[in-house]
């Protein structure tokens, strides 16, 4: 729900609100309606595609200028589902 992933990041739930709706409407993140609820997931092709761009036009070709320590690659999607118009 909303709540607990506004708690877990904390942030607002209105903020979080709008983090996932500009991540969806950049398609980073693709949300499907489950009921009352929205199951996001993340785009890790379109992710990985922004992350190739940014290294490029921004890091000079050289990833290990922008890559944060610690980077670990995700492989897998995780599904969050959110109650649509929820607050925490």
């Amino acid at each position: 729900m909303v709540g607990e992933i506004a708690e877990a990041l904390d942030l607002p739930g209105a903020t979080l609100s709008f983090h996932l709706k500009e991540l969806s409407a950049a398609a980073l993140i693709e949300g499907e309606q489950q009921g009352r609820y929205i199951c996001y997931r993340a785009n890790f092709k379109a992710m990985n595609e922004l992350i190739v761009f940014l290294t490029r036009n921004c890091c000079g070709g050289d990833a290990t200028r922008c890559a944060p320590a610690g980077n670990v690659p995700v492989t897998k999607a995780r599904k969050t589902s959110v109650k649509k118009g929820a607050r925490p």
